[in-house]
């Protein structure tokens, strides 16, 4: 299993006052932790309890958790670069050109 393997699974808990949750997958032996910082989606990234999501993941000692979730988003399409995911984690970035007349 690698980091770039693609599983389906859904959200087995979600803490959203700490930024958590736990995902599960019939593809992986132990359950995975998930950072809100993971969930490629707009707005507050949360996530809900029951929710089917897709999700990547790498083994890594995170807790209790001998998984941990580097992207998470809610079933379907994967997200394509630049809507907050994939290309360079789940901030966006911006520009300014300002030019000054003398």
């Amino acid at each position: 299993m690698t980091p770039d393997d693609v599983y389906d699974g859904h959200v087995r808990e979600w803490h959203s006052e700490e930024g958590w949750g736990v995902l599960v997958t019939p593809g992986l032996p132990d359950d995975v932790w998930a950072h809100y910082s993971a969930v490629e989606a707009e707005g507050f990234r949360a996530l809900t309890a029951g929710e089917a999501v897709t999700f990547t993941a790498e083994r890594a000692e995170q807790d209790r958790f001998r998984w941990r979730a580097v992207h998470v988003w809610p079933s379907g399409p994967e997200p394509l670069p630049g809507d907050g995911g994939g290309t360079g984690g789940p901030g966006y970035s911006s520009g300014l050109d300002i030019t000054f007349d003398t």
